[in-house]
C-alpha cells in the first residue's frame, strides 16, 4: 500500500505539471489536490507503521516537505496572475524531491529510542518545514527573474519570496534553538563541532549573506534574488550529503 500510494503521489503530481503546462486549469487543480491528499495519507501510513513522526529519513522527510509544498502551492492566496506561474515552479520542485526520493529505500525509518524525544521531534519538524519553505520562495525568485528579463511588473514576486525566505529563516532558527536543547540536555553542552554542525553553520552564514546584499539598484536585486533563489536548493544538497554521508 506505501509504495503504491507513493507511486501515485509521483504520477499524480506529474499530472499537475503536464496540465499546467497546457493550462487545463481545472485538471491541474483536481489533480493537485489528489496529489496533496495522497501525500498526507502516506505520511499517516508512514505513522501508524512505525510509531514515530515522518522525518526521520530521508524517504519521510522529502514527503514530508512535498506535502507541505504541495499545500502551499495550491491553496496560496496570491493574485492569479502571479499564481499559475508560481504553481509551475512548485510542481518542478516537487518532482525534484521525488525523483531523489526514488534512489533511497521507500521505507519508514527503522525506530529508535529517541524517535519520541520531543526536542529531536521539533528539531526534524521545523528544519524540514523551513526546507520546504526555502523552495517554495525560489519558486517566486524564478519568476522574478524571468520576469525580470521581459521586463515586466515584478516586485511583488521579489518580495514574497523575501517574505517566504524569511519566514524559512526564522522556522530553522527554531530548529536550531531546540537541536540547542537536546544537545544540552543529552550531552551536558549545547555546542559540539562536527560536519553536521558546520552544515548549520552554513546555512546561517548563508541566509545572512542573502538578507544582508547591500544596494537598490538592478544589479543588487538580481543578485539577491539569485542567491535568494538558490537557498532552497543549497540547503536541500546539503540535507541529501548529510543522509549519505551520516
Amino acid at each position: 500500500m506505501l509504495l503504491i500510494l507513493y507511486y501515485i503521489v509521483i504520477l499524480l503530481y506529474l499530472i499537475s505539471l503536464l496540465t499546467h503546462l497546457i493550462k487545463w486549469r481545472k485538471i491541474e487543480f483536481f489533480a493537485a489536490l489528489l496529489a496533496v491528499v495522497s501525500n498526507g495519507l502516506i505520511l499517516t501510513l508512514i505513522f501508524s507503521q512505525s510509531g514515530h513522526i515522518p522525518v526521520f529519513n530521508i524517504f519521510e522527510s522529502f514527503l514530508f516537505t512535498t506535502f507541505i509544498m504541495g499545500i502551499l502551492g495550491l491553496f496560496s492566496i496570491i493574485p492569479r496572475i502571479y499564481s499559475n506561474n508560481i504553481k509551475l515552479w512548485v510542481w518542478l520542485e516537487v518532482l525534484i524531491l521525488l525523483c531523489i526520493t526514488l534512489f533511497f529505500p521507500k521505507e519508514p525509518a527503522f525506530s529508535a529510542y529517541n524517535y519520541g524525544y520531543i526536542y529531536i521531534i521539533l528539531f526534524h519538524v521545523f528544519r524540514y518545514i523551513a526546507l520546504a519553505l526555502m523552495l517554495y520562495s525560489s519558486a517566486y525568485f524564478i519568476q522574478f527573474i524571468l520576469q525580470r528579463e521581459r521586463a515586466e511588473r515584478t516586485s511583488f514576486l521579489s518580495q514574497q519570496g523575501r517574505n517566504f525566505l524569511l519566514l524559512s529563516a526564522v522556522m530553522f532558527f527554531i530548529s536550531e534553538y531546540v537541536g540547542i536543547i537536546w544537545c544540552q540536555m543529552g550531552w551536558g553542552d549545547f555546542w559540539s563541532w562536527s560536519q553536521n554542525f558546520f552544515q548549520s553553520t552554513f546555512i546561517v552564514l548563508y541566509l545572512m549573506l542573502a538578507f544582508h546584499i547591500p544596494g537598490k539598484g538592478r544589479f543588487s536585486e538580481d543578485i539577491r534574488s539569485v542567491v535568494g533563489g538558490l537557498t532552497g536548493f543549497a540547503v536541500l544538497t546539503l540535507t541529501i550529503v548529510r543522509s549519505v554521508v551520516g
